[in-house]
């Protein structure tokens, strides 16, 4: 057999010099301009030998071959190479020497059980590596250092129990890591810090149990995390620790007890979550609060979720869909529940429990896409609302029927297709009318009835609008006429040696009081007062300044001076005396004077006091 490969690869080696004369298997389909070749299910034990030596794409799948052997090092110019879907037991060291321009290499589901960290020496250029479904139990150090340049490797579903703490040292480029549906109990702390370009990591189907703080940190780049299916119980605080900048979240089919609220609010950035088929029973009020970027949630196949309490997602404003499907146990979904959602286009609530649905739940002017679907749907008039919109924005499917359940008349049916009257909705509509009716009439009644009171009030009406139009007419006659009083004394001679004072029904002094509360006291205004010559009973007469305003709708208040200035016993006079008294006289220019008035003053009371 060995002489028989090293004669093939004389000839191999000698075919470019007679031409590149190129053999094509019977089961393979080879394109000599692509330079592509590609070979379905068949019968082929071993690598082809005889090959166009040119060829860029090789793909080899669901044959049985076992192993790579030396022929392969004579196609030096492929780009990819897919044996998936072979009998590949092991690889041999450098035997990639010669594939210098290897961007893609699928090995994935065959029963490859070990590797070596020279198992893809020469593999420079290489961007992608898949090994899924093989027989891989580990890890080792530095496994793929000699692949600098690799973007994408996928090792799950393997039986991968244990990741060396320099697994993935050297993979500077990696940007997408599956090792989902292994044996991974535990990440150690250090094993993905090498990976500081990651975007994508896929951990879900493991026996993680628990995940160490800071398994992530350092992952800054990372934008995508699944870790569905890995029996986790309890997720702490620093679980997500170096995560912020995560995207997308898969923390469904584990053993959660409740929504780690707490746990998932540091995750800022954070726009699809899917975290159903979990152990909660209730989403309650702001359950996934801190998630404010949150576009998208799907919470389905949570056996024991029983109740959707209001404002369940009041913190995530910007949620654009929520899928809510297969809770066998859903039932209750509390009014409010989606409210606060002013960018949702999406609502799947297909397999559940619900029997009846309210339309108040969701805001129904910009939803493009509601499914309730296998729902044991009671079908009664509370359910026309929705039969109408069947009908008027057309949102159900021929694959997404929403089928009646109850009651057995109905079952089976298209809610879509059933009439109203079908629904029970006849009388129903005979009592609204009716209701309608009477709003009309009593309405009509109290319309009647405050005409016929206006009516019969019409001469008492009337009365009170001529009163105020006539007291409105006074005042603005009597404003008119103190401009003009005003007007004509501002023309007068301030120096005359006789002035009448105006006495009314109040007191201005006190209505300025608020105006000028610091000079006022005592019930007088004190201002420094022109000069009066004390001791004598005849005293020169001072000219009093004559304000420009006479006193309008006030009075005149007597007040007494001091006894310093006056030497007589201080008192205002009384009608028919004569004496020295003082006398405030108020307006608006001169409302804080007290100004004497000299004897041989006349009061009379009410009225006009002459000078």
């Amino acid at each position: 057999m060995k002489m028989l490969v090293m004669v093939v690869a004389t000839v191999v080696a000698l075919v470019p010099m007679i031409g590149a004369i190129s053999y094509c298997p019977n089961s393979c389909t080879c394109d000599d301009e692509k330079l592509h070749v590609t070979c379905g299910e068949g019968e082929l034990d071993v690598l082809p030998i005889a090959l166009n030596p040119s060829i860029r794409r090789l793909v080899i799948k669901f044959h049985r071959i076992r192993s790579i052997d030396s022929s392969i090092q004579f196609y030096t110019e492929l780009t990819m190479l897919d044996l998936s879907y072979n009998h590949l037991l092991s690889i041999p060291e450098q035997i990639f020497m010669y594939q210098k321009k290897l961007l893609q290499l699928h090995l994935n589901n065959n029963k490859i059980g070990s590797l070596s960290n020279k198992t893809f020496t020469g593999l420079t250029e290489l961007r992608v590596l898949n090994l899924r479904g093989n027989f891989l139990d580990q890890v080792t150090s530095e496994m793929f250092r000699t692949l600098p340049k690799l973007e994408e490797l996928n090792l799950g579903g393997n039986r991968i129990s244990q990741l060396d703490a320099k697994a993935f040292e050297g993979l500077t480029e990696l940007r997408i890591l599956y090792l989902d549906d292994n044996a991974i109990k535990t990440i150690p702390t250090l094993s993905l810090t090498p990976l500081k370009t990651l975007a994508e990591l896929y951990m879900g189907t493991n026996s993680l149990y628990k995940i160490q703080p800071g398994a992530f940190e350092g992952l800054q780049s990372l934008r995508r995390l699944d870790i569905h299916g890995s029996m986790l119980v309890n997720i702490t605080v620093d679980t997500f620790r170096g995560l912020e900048s995560i995207r997308a979240l898969d923390l469904s089919d584990n053993h959660l007890l409740k929504v780690p609220t707490l746990q998932l609010s540091v995750l800022k950035r954070l726009e699809d979550l899917v975290i159903g088929q979990n152990d909660f029973e209730t989403i309650p009020e702001g359950a996934f609060f801190g998630l404010t970027n949150l576009k998208s949630i799907d919470i389905s196949g949570a056996l024991n979720l029983k109740r959707i309490q209001k404002d369940a997602f009041s913190a995530n404003p910007n949620l654009e869909s929520v899928t809510i499907a297969s809770n066998k146990e859903l039932l209750e979904i509390d009014e409010g529940a989606f409210s606060g959602l002013p960018h949702i286009k999406k609502v799947i609530l297909r397999d559940n429990k619900i029997s009846t649905f309210r339309e108040e739940l969701l805001p129904w002017k910009h939803l493009t896409d509601f499914d309730l679907s296998e729902n044991p749907l009671s079908c009664d008039c509370q359910l026309l609302w929705l039969r109408n919109l069947l009908h008027r924005k057309n949102v159900e499917t021929e694959e997404a029927q929403i089928v009646c359940a109850y009651p057995d008349r109905l079952h089976g049916e298209s809610l879509r297709d059933i009439t109203p009257e079908m629904l029970g909705c006849q009388h129903l509509q005979s009592k609204e009318r009716a209701i309608f009716g009477a709003i009309i009439v009593a309405s009509a009644a109290t319309v009647t009835t405050f005409v016929l009171i206006v009516y019969r009030l019409r001469h008492r009406i009337l009365d009170i609008f001529r009163r105020h139009w006539r007291t409105t007419k006074r005042d603005t006659l009597q404003e008119e006429k103190d401009m003009e009083i005003q007007k004509s004394l501002g023309e007068g001679d301030y120096h005359q040696p006789h002035c009448n004072i105006y006495t009314y029904n109040y007191h201005p002094v006190f209505r300025n009081q608020q105006q000028h509360p610091s000079m006022y006291a005592g019930g007088q205004y004190s201002l420094p007062f022109p000069h009066y010559q004390a001791g004598s009973h005849h005293h020169q007469q001072q000219q009093i300044p004559l304000p420009q305003t006479p006193v309008v709708n006030g009075s005149l208040t007597l007040g007494h001076l001091p006894s310093s200035l006056s030497g007589h016993s201080s008192g205002a006079s009384s009608s028919g005396s004569t004496g020295t008294a003082t006398t405030t006289i108020y307006s608006p220019q001169y409302a804080h004077h007290i100004y004497e008035v000299p004897k041989n003053i006349s009061t009379g009371g009410e009225g006009v006091s002459s000078l």
